[in-house]
């Protein structure tokens, strides 16, 4: 995503940290994110100006800001609206495959825990009561609270939910659950053990020690359905009949397992909540000091929503004009919202986003694009750079991989480019065929003509900045670029899916091996037999979040030859899943940072991607809310969380 709308580096909806963003040498992030420097990224989390800062565990409440008044003093009451210019599409808990969507459930159902630092015992226990790890590093157990209930007549959350689920719904075939793979391990896949302990306990069993275990398990980042409610579409495998069910849609079986409960949706208008009057935690706010006492009351707004605009620049008016209370604010815009006395401008470094140019090395791209020389042109001409220090106005990192330079594994002899156009020429030149060259000053291809690349994009102001300077900086090494605007959902749906058959390759001969696999519709099969459903060359605006303390996991997941998010078709000529069970293998988490690094070296010596920056994330509040955490954030650690903010006056009826 980007600056001021949720496809496009929005401000998190909830922005608390899920452990499924943070799974470590194994884990990939929850979902697609849209990218840049804006503030407002689905998947924003964490990003600053050291590893030592990274290192660091933070105080058990400090992610989860406590209001300053006492509990009986905290105003309650009123509307509290934040700006998208996203999609404001459902709340379906079985398919998520992108940032936004996660935001979304997380309104309405809280997920195992949050972390609040490196160690699996500084956590926030959500819906997970208990968390403990054997001594061998081979078994989680997790114990879930005793009062978690679904709505509608479904009864109680147990262990046999999450197993029915697991067993029936995560790993099953024909589901294509986005993260069926957190389900196995190592590179035969062998399937983690889950085992009923008790009614609220399950017993999660990897076939040997591993270092990385703790973070992990999978379960935390899961929404269980209800079984009543999926059964007749598991009997009847019908994957299409369960993610259009009304209830799977809107989430309405969430009973009290979140602080907000839906009550109105208008699709490209406004998504609205009420307080769940219910909410499971505030039971444990009074009888669990691991939970803060903001809990026992919270939220403390009656209504939240989320209010959809068309443009970034019509939902920065709204703030101003006091009709919503939460907006992102791009980076070439921060100036414009320093030291407003009618807003507070938030500024979080810790951001664990990558903003990129995406390449398609599928068969409807460029087929030149296969060429690490050609690639390396291409990021001469997007130079990395310029872009963090001019179109993002400085509020970013530039990074040469999918890691921040802050971070523990960044590679001290990553590969850089100085934005050379002269080498690009002479790359372009060397890395295409023999029938690819220059005539004059414009760079033709094998009929003759200029070559045309075609960049899709989410439009706003900061990816129509990136997407000019692109075009410009190609059309001077004599390549032409055509520009095609869509939205976020048609982003994911008609470019990054590649569940279509390339032409000449039959429907049913499109996926990997002789099983003809398919890992996920992002990735349905080889790059010269799946193809996405429209054609393009190179993308601007989707981005990943990861977990810069644990990045294997989503470097496997985006550039892994069979890997589920890899739509890109990148072929690498390192076995990077190999290298992933390694880190997940290794004696200790310091031999594991080695094999990560190398990882993350090889992305920057190949350029699957033109790797970009991580953003810095500002967010602009009306001045009457309160429960902020200190500005700029203190540690990746600390959330900003809407369900322990109020209106310092109470504001009722806002």
């Amino acid at each position: 995503m980007s600056n001021d709308s949720e496809p496009t580096g929005q401000v998190d909806q909830s922005e608390r940290r899920r452990f499924l963003t943070y799974l470590s040498a194994t884990g990939v992030v929850a979902g697609l994110a849209g990218c840049s420097s804006s503030g407002e990224s689905t998947e924003t989390a964490a990003a600053t100006a050291s590893e030592t800062a990274v290192q660091t565990t933070e105080d058990p409440l400090e992610s989860t800001p406590t209001p300053t008044e006492t509990e009986q003093s905290i105003p309650e009451g009123g509307v509290f609206k934040e700006a998208t210019t996203g999609t404001t599409n459902g709340l379906n808990a079985f398919r998520i495959g992108d940032g936004e969507t996660s935001d979304r459930v997380e309104q309405v159902m809280d997920g195992g825990f949050a972390r609040k630092g490196e160690a699996y015992e500084d956590i926030f226990p959500m819906w997970f009561e208990d968390f403990t790890v054997s001594d061998d590093l081979t078994q989680v157990e997790v114990t879930l609270r005793d009062n978690l209930q679904f709505g509608n007549g479904y009864g109680q959350v147990t262990a046999e939910t999450y197993i029915w689920n697991v067993e029936n719904l995560w790993t099953a075939d024909w589901t294509s659950f986005t993260y069926s793979y957190l389900f196995s391990v190592g590179k035969d896949n062998e399937p983690i053990d889950f085992e009923k302990v008790d009614d609220l306990t399950i017993r999660m069993t990897v076939p040997e020690p591993r270092p990385f275990f703790p973070y992990e398990e999978p379960l935390g980042g899961m929404f269980p359905l209800p079984r009543e409610l999926a059964q007749p579409y598991v009997d009847d495998q019908n994957v299409e009949g369960l993610v259009k069910d009304e209830e799977v849609m809107r989430s309405t079986f969430n009973g009290n397992l979140g602080p907000w409960d839906l009550v109105r949706w208008s699709q490209q208008s406004v998504m609205e909540f009420e307080r769940a009057d219910d909410y499971y935690l505030r039971k444990w706010a009074e009888e669990d000091d691991r939970v803060p006492d903001a809990y026992a009351e919270a939220p403390f707004f009656d209504e939240y929503h989320i209010q959809y605009f068309q443009k970034q620049s019509t939902a920065r008016q709204a703030l101003k004009a006091g009709e919503i209370d939460r907006v992102g604010i791009p980076s070439n815009k921060v100036a414009n919202w320093q030291g407003r006395e009618d807003t507070t401008l938030y500024e979080n470094p810790f951001v664990s986003f990558s903003s990129y140019l995406g390449i398609n090395q599928r068969a409807n791209g460029w087929d030149q694009l296969r060429n690490k020389k050609v690639r390396y042109a291409l990021s001469h001409v997007y130079h990395n750079e310029f872009v963090a220090t001019n179109i993002l106005s400085g509020h970013a990192g530039v990074q040469n991989t999918l890691h921040p330079k802050w971070g523990p594994y960044y590679p001290d002899d990553a590969v850089s480019f100085d934005g050379s156009l002269d080498e690009a020429r002479r790359l372009l030149e060397e890395g295409t065929s023999s029938d690819y060259g220059y005539s004059g000053d414009t760079f033709v291809g094998p009929d003759g003509e200029q070559v045309e690349l075609t960049l899709v994009y989410v439009s706003d102001e900061t990816d129509d900045l990136r997407a000019a300077y692109l075009k410009k900086r190609l059309g001077k090494v004599g390549i032409a670029l055509n520009t095609t605007t869509t939205s976020w959902t048609s982003m994911l749906g008609n470019y990054f899916r590649t569940n279509n058959p390339a032409e000449g390759v039959s429907e049913g001969s499109v996926g990997y091996g002789s099983d003809n696999a398919h890992p996920s519709t992002y990735n349905y099969g080889p790059w010269d037999k799946a193809v996405s459903a429209k054609p393009w060359d190179l993308m601007l605006t989707l981005g990943f979040s990861y977990g810069p303390l644990t990045p294997a996991g989503t470097v496997t997941s985006l550039f892994g030859e069979r890997e589920n998010f890899n739509a890109y078709g990148f072929t690498p000529d390192r076995d990077l899943v190999g290298m992933r069970e390694e880190a997940r293998t290794a004696e200790s988490i310091e031999t594991a940072r080695e094999t990560i690094t190398e990882m993350l070296r090889y992305l920057s010596e190949e350029r699957p991607v033109v790797f970009e920056s991580n953003p810095i994330n500002y967010t602009a509040y009306r001045d009457d809310v309160a429960g902020l955490p200190n500005s700029p954030a203190a540690s990746y650690f600390v959330d900003q969380n809407h369900d322990v903010m109020y209106f310092s006056d109470g504001k009722p009826g806002r």
